[in-house]
């Protein structure tokens, strides 16, 4: 028993460590007013030429710090259950050793989180498996492949259709 407790000491901190690196973005999504789930048109960023080589203007995908509900397709609030497996999914440990994505970045789907008037989000492409966050939300890491299928099932599930691909 003695042998066991050095152990145990030394492993107590990284347990710690690995714990609270992971419950920030749990307490995020726990503690905001609402978490919504959006399937979108193109937006500002994204860069679609006409035939006669002129790029077209895009909307934002947000106006004075609101979702931008005129390119919303889809959407669905999640709570309780449905926001603890879209919070299990994010933490979940990366397996994949290699990270695929490719460039098109093209995003179609955005999860808001909503609180005291202030606006988070991660837009998404699941075609090339890119995303980018609002600058609070910044240390999410990249998703590896199963994190990426599990996010666009829930997506499927809550009925989403546009732009996702087929699993």
């Amino acid at each position: 028993m003695k042998s066991l407790f050095p152990i145990l000491f030394l492993l107590t901190p990284l347990f710690y460590i690995s714990q609270k690196n992971e419950s920030w973005l749990s307490l995020k999504f726990k503690n905001a007013d609402s978490v919504l789930l959006v399937s979108h048109e193109d937006t500002k960023g994204v860069t679609i030429v006409d035939d006669a080589g002129n790029r077209i203007p895009l909307p934002e995908l947000m106006i004075k710090g609101k979702p931008n509900y005129k390119i919303i397709t889809e959407r669905q609030i999640i709570s309780g259950k449905q926001l603890d497996r879209l919070i299990q999914i994010l933490n979940s440990p990366d397996t994949s050793r290699v990270i695929e994505e490719s460039k098109c970045y093209m995003p179609h789907h955005t999860i808001f989180l909503f609180k005291n008037g202030k606006l988070s989000y991660i837009d998404i492409c699941f075609s090339c498996r890119r995303f980018e966050t609002s600058d609070d939300l910044y240390k999410i890491s990249k998703f590896d492949d199963g994190k990426w299928d599990e996010l666009e099932k829930l997506f499927s599930k809550f009925g989403f259709k546009y732009k996702l691909n087929s699993l």
